[in-house]
């Protein structure tokens, strides 16, 4: 297979096998040539005689697609969900969406699928570009703008902000680089765009701490958040944010979180992991303090836990239309949850209580963490199967719930009755049926989770995208796609069928669609820029919350195994990025930012990279809300990879069959 670029009277077609699949749309007066960067890609390049700050390189389809995509930002249009994002191809009032070149996972990158092949559009890192990917006539238009623009408006977290349009400068030559390749029968059809960017655009990358500084930092901030209430409930908070009017950041004083953000269940395992290695029994008593109060204080008859315990008031309170929170009075995070989308955020009963939500991230996580704890705990010399009959009472309740078709709910109200159902959220169940399989030899758990996955993935290959993982959202995500990685590698590992591979490589695909493939060059003077911050290996949450974070520790081992199975190198040098990148601006407790010195182990949920940002907290910033999840995946790497810690003290030396740049 070849992609040819081929003279026509009076533009270029671009050719896969002989057919044409897209048309360069020619400028008056431009003069455009083409250098072969691989067999499907090409340098494009246009020259004018005079220079221009404004230009349009403009390509279209010679066949409609059947599936579009701008990487992180757009997947067929959006549109799945309620959240605020970019939904369709323009705006209401009819102009086409146009989105920054670092919005994008692949700088300024468009793609399409159609009958005749598959076809992307894409920038140069670090140039003044925007993309645009729109329905025009019996085409699809992909076009990289020159310079810089977001419009009609931009997207921020859960509002919109204006327009953008930069100033640009002068210049006679344009490029943009096009690929093309086959039309293949096959779910995932952007595998080729994804291989020719991570080539392109990956770089080396090392990783900035060892794994021994990284575990050590990591027990701290654990220590850190722990917190036993006046009523005997102890556990570990979810994070901690700056307060203003007290000038300091604070722990979440009295909101535990069981998995997701908070994590509490798999930080008490990491302190029962950490007297096993070093004898600290204060870190066993806060281990099993954490488990054996969750079961006390949040488990309910259905067989569920709580997916939260919070002794805080606020979300008990009604408050009235023209409330405006104070920021001087509430944590910088609180206060995006009272401005505005806080109100509507949390369900609430006709007395205008929040109702507890009960969700299958945070239960299948749950039952995950309390089989572990079984384990670590039976190591201590503690026999505590209570911790197992909390797994099963979560699974079985679970499986109650399974409809016709494989799918699980995605959250409950305490007495179990269903909320909401739909999104791929359900496979955070999955793993922990077939580890509740391996352990009791029961078949039902088994048959369930099979059935589960065979929803879940089918859903992926039939959409091209998994759904509402991320909590604080409804909308097509990537968190939901790491536990459909981790079960269809489970899956394999137990059946040996190989039709799991192949899934778990469509899967994999995915997920390198929110991949960051590059770095983007911040002001030296900028808060990203003294922070020595780089987007390269980070990922984007969803497809409304556009901000890098580190969820993709949870993919570093998957991905790992995914290459010891494949022998595909390329796995590997993503695991190992992912580890590397999201290892950053951890502070050692003497980290000050933006004015600030941070709490040993701490750091950022997210960076807002782009022109996305919060109230309270504009673009181009660090999130400055300091998570609890972060270090507990960190501490799960280290300690499911016992004995295995060099993979981490490098990152990579380069990309495996690079694809060098024309100067």
């Amino acid at each position: 297979m070849s992609a040819e670029i081929v003279k026509k009277a009076d533009s270029y077609a671009v050719e896969v096998d002989g057919v044409a699949v897209a048309c360069v749309v020619p400028v008056k007066g431009a003069e455009d040539s083409f250098a072969r960067l691989s067999d499907a890609a090409f340098l494009w390049t246009r020259k004018v005689s005079e220079p221009l700050v404004n230009m349009r390189m403009e390509l279209t389809t010679c066949a409609l697609p059947t599936f579009t995509m701008v990487p992180s930002v757009s997947y067929n249009g959006n549109g799945w969900g309620s959240t605020p994002e970019y939904v369709g191809d323009r705006a209401e009032d009819g102009t086409p969406w146009s989105f920054a070149w670092h919005r994008v996972t692949i700088p300024s990158c468009t793609f399409s699928a159609t009958p005749l092949g598959s076809v992307a559009l894409m920038a140069e890192a670090g140039e003044d570009t925007a993309c645009s990917l729109y329905r025009e006539g019996d085409a699809e238009k992909h076009v990289v703008i020159y310079p810089e623009e977001e419009k009609p408006k931009t997207l921020q977290r859960h509002f919109w902000g204006d327009a953008y349009q930069g100033e640009g400068r002068p210049r006679r030559s344009f490029t943009a680089i096009i690929l093309a390749y086959p039309y293949e029968d096959k779910p995932i059809r952007y595998d080729g765009l994804l291989d020719f960017a991570w080539r392109y655009y990956g770089h080396a990358l090392d990783v900035p701490m060892q794994p021994e500084r990284i575990y050590e930092l990591g027990i701290t901030y654990t220590r850190y958040l722990y917190q036993k209430m006046q009523d005997g409930f102890s556990g570990f908070v979810s994070g901690t944010q700056w307060f203003r009017g007290n000038w300091t950041y604070q722990k979440n004083n009295g909101r535990f979180g069981l998995s997701w953000v908070g994590q509490s269940a798999s930080m008490a395992n990491a302190m029962i992991y950490h007297y096993l290695q070093t004898g600290d029994k204060e870190a066993l008593e806060m281990g099993i303090g954490a488990h054996d109060a969750w079961l006390k204080y949040g488990k309910r008859e259905c067989g569920l836990l709580d997916a939260t315990i919070d002794y805080g008031d606020w979300r008990k309170k009604v408050y009235p239309p023209d409330y405006e929170p104070d920021p001087w009075q509430l944590g910088e995070a609180q206060y995006e949850d009272h401005k505005g989308y806080g109100k509507a955020k949390f369900r609430r009963d006709e007395n205008g209580v929040v109702q507890l939500q009960i969700d299958a991230c945070n239960s299948g996580g749950g039952a995950e963490n309390y089989f572990e704890a079984y384990d670590l705990a039976k190591k201590a010399g503690i026999d505590k199967p209570e911790y197992l009959d909390a797994a099963y009472g979560i699974l079985d309740f679970a499986i109650t719930q399974q409809n016709e078709e494989g799918r699980y709910a995605k959250n409950w109200r305490a007495d179990g009755t269903v909320i909401s159902a739909k999104g791929t959220i359900g496979c955070f169940l999955i793993l922990p049926m077939l580890q509740a399989y391996q352990r009791s030899g029961d078949k039902k758990y088994y048959d369930s989770a099979v059935r589960a996955f065979d929803y879940y993935y089918g859903s992926l290959e039939r959409d091209g995208f998994t759904t509402a993982g991320a909590l604080d959202t409804y909308c097509i995500d990537k968190e939901s796609a790491s536990p459909l990685l981790r079960d269809s590698l489970a899956l394999y590992d137990m059946t040996g069928d190989k039709k799991y591979i192949t899934a778990s490589e469509n899967i994999a695909h995915y997920l390198s669609t929110w991949l960051m493939h590059y770095t983007i060059e911040y002001p030296k003077d900028s808060v990203l820029g003294k922070m020595g911050y780089d987007t390269f290996g980070s990922t984007s949450v969803s497809t409304a919350h556009q901000a890098l974070d580190q969820y993709a520790l949870r993919d570093v081992i998957s991905f790992l195994h995914l290459s010891e199975i494949t022998g595909k190198k390329q796995w590997r040098e993503k695991a190992l990025v992912f580890y590397a990148n999201a290892s950053q601006c951890i502070s050692d407790g003497t980290m000050y930012v933006n004015g600030r010195v941070r709490p040993a182990g701490s750091q950022d949920e997210a960076i807002f990279h782009t022109r996305w940002g919060r109230h309270g907290v504009p673009p181009f910033m660090p999130s400055q809300w300091l998570p609890a999840w972060p270090t507990a995946f960190r501490l799960e790497i280290l300690r499911w990879y016992e004995g295995k810690w060099d993979v981490f003290r490098h990152g990579i030396d380069g990309i495996d069959g690079a694809i060098a740049h024309i100067k």
